[in-house]
């Protein structure tokens, strides 16, 4: 492996939180030099135990720092949307602020890598694609498509991935939802990814020559939430969840049609 400081590429993760940090360890394996934000002080002293040089970086309250943007190759958008009650405009608002920041400071050859979510789909229907035409159906889902628009202004090259359900070694929601009746949407398709999935295919993406400009970022199964919960919570010994809807017909399931050549390795059952 080539240590040359010269020649190694730099990734800047804004949001470096559970899934950012998690890209971070994994491109520094590779021997990228890897820059992360926080929006707080306190949490960026973790960044630096981690090997990636911190940054305090907080959407809609300051400008990024020079020093974050320069000389990278990558640039990953990984901030949670904020899109409760009342804050939807100021974070749409925020995210045009960082675009038009980005249009200053970001080297023109620094590849843009957005993480957005399945949230943007309408709530029943489907199956869903990449290339599907749909409407969205919900406000949330509006400011969704409308950050995804923003980023899409760079003139740079750019993926945005629709990430479905985020899961992990210590991210289970089954375990929150354990011993709980009644819970509705029990025909929804359980639509997930492992954060390794996730890291690889960020990983993936900056590889490839020609990436494309959009992807589901969504484990490849065809399950409905009823029983992929109760299959694994029988996994884990614990209370399955009861849900409501559960004979009803498959629906809403999210897929990818985008064919990268990439393989999805965690398995989510």
């Amino acid at each position: 492996m080539n240590t040359s400081k010269e020649t190694r590429k730099v990734l800047g993760i804004i949001g470096c939180g559970w899934l950012g940090s998690a890209v971070a360890q994994y491109f520094i394996q590779y021997n990228w030099l890897v820059k992360g934000t926080r929006r707080s002080l306190e949490k960026m002293g973790g960044l630096e135990t981690l090997g990636i040089k911190p940054f305090k970086f907080e959407l809609g309250a300051a400008a990024l720092s020079h020093d974050f943007t320069k000389n990278l190759d990558l640039l990953l958008i990984s901030v949670p949307p904020q899109l409760r009650t009342g804050e939807n405009d100021a974070f749409i608002d925020h995210m045009k602020s960082l675009s038009k920041d980005l249009l200053k400071v970001l080297p023109k050859n620094c590849q843009v890598i957005y993480t957005s979510s399945t949230g943007v789909y309408p709530n029943s229907g489907g199956p869903y694609s990449e290339l599907s035409q749909w409407t969205a159906d919900t406000d949330r889902a509006q400011k969704l498509l409308a950050a995804e628009k923003i980023i899409a202004t760079l003139p740079h090259k750019k993926t945005t991935i629709r990430l479905a359900g985020l899961v992990g070694a210590d991210r289970e929601p089954t375990r929150s939802l354990s011993g709980r009746t009644a819970i509705s949407g029990g025909n929804k398709a359980a639509n997930l990814i492992h954060q390794q999935d996730a890291v690889k295919l960020i990983w993936f993406l900056s590889q490839v020559a020609d990436p494309p400009t959009l992807v589901n970022g969504v484990f490849p199964q065809k399950i409905k939430k009823a029983d992929f919960y109760n299959n694994k919570a029988l996994q884990l010994n614990i209370p399955p969840p009861i849900f409501m809807e559960a004979a009803q017909p498959i629906d809403r399931l999210i897929q990818s049609k985008v064919f990268l050549g990439f393989t999805y390795d965690k398995a989510l059952l």
